[in-house]
């Protein structure tokens, strides 16, 4: 009986360390890990909603934005009115450029350079950023955040970032361009339309080079006549 009795024990124990070592592979192998950093392509998933409390149909409304990204390049693309709306926004890290790419009745493409960028989507006031000591879990990352405080004595706001995703200067063309991270939990306004973003997913995969270039039907016009196709739409 004790012979007999040792050997479930041991088998008991050589599976129950099978399973330890199979966790500890699907944990922290790089490629199949659930606690991946220092991940450098791929895509963030967002759920968004919206801020400002405005009377909107839920099926107008943009209700999630995907930010694809690789090599510090990043396109976010989001959809409204039920698909007849249709943005796509890349920063081009190398040549220093923002491209909006929109469908909303017509094609329309724009390219803003550093001084249109900084007249357009660094909207706020002047602010300091202070680091803070919180930290959660989103989308699989590790996050910590950050208090933007305004000179102007405007009501501070509070964002969340993550450093396991490796994207060099990732702000440098929104409106929270002095904060070194990739925003987990923000807010954001465009053409007139405030929106909460949180993550809901961070996926590893390979990204063609040519997403981040604007497709060739799409008529180029200046910045402010895209502003103008939306004036009124979302305000």
């Amino acid at each position: 009986m004790s012979s007999r009795f040792s050997k479930k024990r041991i088998v008991i124990l050589l599976l129950f360390i099978s399973l330890i070592a199979g966790l500890s592979f699907l944990l922290f192998n790089p490629k199949t890990g659930i606690f991946k950093k220092h991940i450098r392509e791929g895509i963030i998933s967002y759920k968004a909603s919206v801020v400002d409390g405005k009377d909107f149909s839920s099926m107008t409304m943009p209700d999630k934005m995907t930010v694809t990204f690789k090599n510090d390049y990043s396109a976010a693309e989001l959809e409204a009115g039920l698909g007849f709306v249709r943005m796509k926004f890349i920063s081009d890290p190398v040549k220093k450029i923002f491209l909006s790419q929109v469908y909303f009745l017509e094609k329309k493409q724009s390219v803003m350079d550093m001084d249109e960028i900084a007249k357009t989507n660094y909207y706020f006031p002047d602010y300091t950023v202070e680091y803070g000591n919180k930290t959660k879990e989103i989308a699989g990352c590790k996050c910590v955040n950050a208090v933007l405080k305004f000179v102007d004595g405007s009501p501070s706001t509070e964002v969340w970032l993550t450093h396991d995703i490796s994207i060099k200067n990732p702000n440098w063309s929104n409106a929270y361009y002095k904060i070194d991270g990739v925003l987990m939990d923000y807010t954001l306004k465009k053409y007139g339309l405030k929106l909460h973003f949180t993550a809901s997913s961070v996926t590893e995969s390979k990204i063609d080079d040519n997403f981040f270039t604007v497709a060739p039907e799409y008529t180029k016009v200046k910045n402010k006549e895209i502003e103008k196709m939306f004036s009124g739409f979302f305000d």
